[in-house]
């Protein structure tokens, strides 16, 4: 895995992971495989930039002389990407840019006087030999899109907030402070700058390497694979079930393929081996849970075929769903400003897309907006215990007091997927495979808050906005369907193939922590095994934390550190 980071001290001896290359010291700034550019002036200024990033060597050079800690505010957000931005200013002061939308984490801990950072939250846990911090265990399943300020998945080790810098200084001194506002753009304003975005994250990422796509033959992924294909050849990689390899989303798949030869269309056939909840065993550590913790089987052969072919980048459709096609939340914002007429007709839209009362939706909006996003969903498998500790720890961002309830539901969503979307990058480069997802990249982020909450929404259009972002890019039929197909049958199926090892995950260390109801999660997953539907997106991240508790114990080994020369 890639990482990057860096300390400040003024005594403290400097160390490193093994085998990173120093950017430079005094403050110490390091790289373990990940991107950096640099750029200093003749006043002992530098300027760092890690990760895939839209600057040019010439912007860097113009924004270290402008020593404007207001340019480089706004160069934290400028260019296409996701990446984080380090200064030093000559006179002991380090400052380091966290990625408002959460896509490039930065974390940081103090050890032995220094003041150290880092993008993995696991390679500080490493530093400091670091437990698990039950307190955001217990929000992580309560509600995984909170924010918990203070604290990660480790004990002593504290997540920078998104949208803010930390500044530190030798002395000792430290502390955060926001930069990032929301801007305001028109629809046709936001759909242009989507799609110059878009296109520049993807052409940074795959520009002269052998890249490949998600292409399930959905919106998100084929108009990555698209714009990919404008960049050069690229793989195009479709899952189907075995025995079947036409209809549905295969189709449209080869249709996006057809309109641009350069994509190297491959298939990968699922069978029973691929199933959720195969092949449980300990899977890489990571810096928290990972989502896909439980459909790791299909996710690590895909991984491994594509590096059997040479690929070295591949682009995934994540955040693409919590972006353009959000719940009705905007209703809530409706109620509170009085717009009872859109409001009677959007619960109304809502009521025939769901098949339900749009009394339900109207008493939602104005008396428990929570209700609209899901966030209220009874967890009976949580102790009281863990809700409590969860209430406790988890607070709003302390940004977006000024927004609206639909903006503050999807920059929360946002967020967590950007920050898992790191987590499963991570994995990847366990199987040699460089991921990413352009979705999560703050520009992405930032154009869709900038459009108005109840536009973004629509009964009657699939994902509204990107479907004008992809106009002229798509086959007509992509652009023109609605939803893909769901896979929930496939969690049916592959619980009851893997019962023993899933019921095993249900009594462990949540359960001695007193974090969870053992017999509650048993009786739940009993009644899948029959065929009861039941909310797997809730469920699913219990067995996986579970499962990444249990390999924490190697955190003290899974990054080894060393002292510097």
């Amino acid at each position: 895995m890639s990482l990057f980071g860096g300390s400040i001290s003024r005594s403290a001896p400097s160390r490193v992971p093994v085998g990173a290359r120093v950017v430079w010291r005094g403050p110490l700034a390091w790289s373990a495989g990940a991107p950096v550019r640099s750029a200093k002036d003749t006043g002992g200024r530098r300027l760092a930039v890690f990760g895939p990033c839209g600057a040019t060597d010439a912007e860097l050079i113009r924004l270290v002389w402008s020593a404007d800690l207001r340019a480089l505010d706004m160069a934290a957000t400028a260019w296409a990407g996701a990446y984080t931005l380090v200064f030093d200013d000559g006179y002991g002061v380090c400052t380091v840019w966290a990625d408002p939308a959460g896509a490039a984490p930065v974390y940081t801990a103090r050890r032995d006087g220094a003041q150290v950072w880092a993008s993995s939250s696991l390679a500080l846990a490493s530093l400091l030999d670091a437990e698990p911090d039950t307190a955001w265990l217990a929000a992580h399943l309560a509600n995984p899109t909170g924010w918990v300020p203070g604290r990660s998945a480790w004990t002593g080790v504290e997540q920078v907030p998104p949208g803010h810098r930390w500044s530190a200084t030798a002395s000792g001194a430290s502390g955060f402070t926001p930069f990032w506002r929301v801007p305001e753009l028109a629809w046709a304003d936001a759909v242009r700058r989507l799609r110059a975005d878009l296109a520049g994250g993807v052409r940074i990422r795959v520009s002269g390497r052998a890249a490949s796509s998600d292409l399930s033959g959905g919106l998100d992924s084929s108009t990555l694979a698209a714009l990919a294909a404008q960049c050069g050849p690229v793989t195009g990689l479709t899952y189907h079930p075995k025995g079947r390899e036409s209809g549905g989303d295969i189709d449209h798949a080869r249709a996006v393929a057809r309109v641009f030869p350069v994509i190297r269309h491959r298939f990968m056939a699922l069978g029973p081996e691929h199933l959720p909840f195969t092949g449980l065993g300990s899977l890489p550590l990571t810096d928290e849970p990972a989502p896909s913790a439980m459909v790791h089987a299909q996710l690590g052969a895909q991984l491994d075929m594509l590096d059997s072919e040479g690929i070295d980048v591949h682009l995934t459709g994540d955040g693409g769903d919590s972006l353009f096609m959000p719940p009705p939340v905007h209703m809530a914002d409706l109620a509170r400003s009085g717009r009872f007429l859109r409001l009677a007709g959007d619960a109304q839209a809502w009521a025939r897309l769901y098949r339900s009362s749009p009394w339900t939706a109207m008493a939602a909006a104005c008396n428990a907006p929570g209700k609209l996003g899901g966030a209220s969903a009874p967890r009976p498998w949580l102790t009281r215990y863990s809700l409590d500790l969860a209430d406790a720890v988890t607070a709003p961002y302390s940004e977006v007091n000024g927004l609206g309830y639909a903006d503050r539901h999807l920059l929360e969503e946002a967020r967590y997927v950007g920050r898992s979307a790191a987590t499963e990058n991570q994995l990847a480069a366990a199987h040699g495979i460089e991921m990413h997802s352009p979705f999560t990249d703050t520009r992405i982020v930032e154009s869709v808050l900038a459009t108005p909450a109840p536009e973004r929404w629509s009964a009657h259009r699939y994902k509204p906005l990107l479907t004008d972002v992809a106009a002229r890019l798509l086959p007509p039929a992509v652009l023109q369907r609605g939803a893909k197909g769901v896979f929930a049958a496939d969690h049916h199926h592959g619980l009851r193939a893997n019962k023993a090892g899933v019921l095993d995950l249900t009594g462990g260390y949540l359960a001695d922590l007193g974090l969870v109801h053992p017999a509650a999660l048993r009786s739940l997953l009993g009644n899948a095994v029959l065929g009861v539907d039941i909310p797997w997106g809730l469920i699913e991240p219990v067995l996986g934390t579970e499962l990444w508790l249990r390999s924490s114990t190697a955190a003290g080994q899974a990054v080894q550190w060393e002292e510097t020369a």
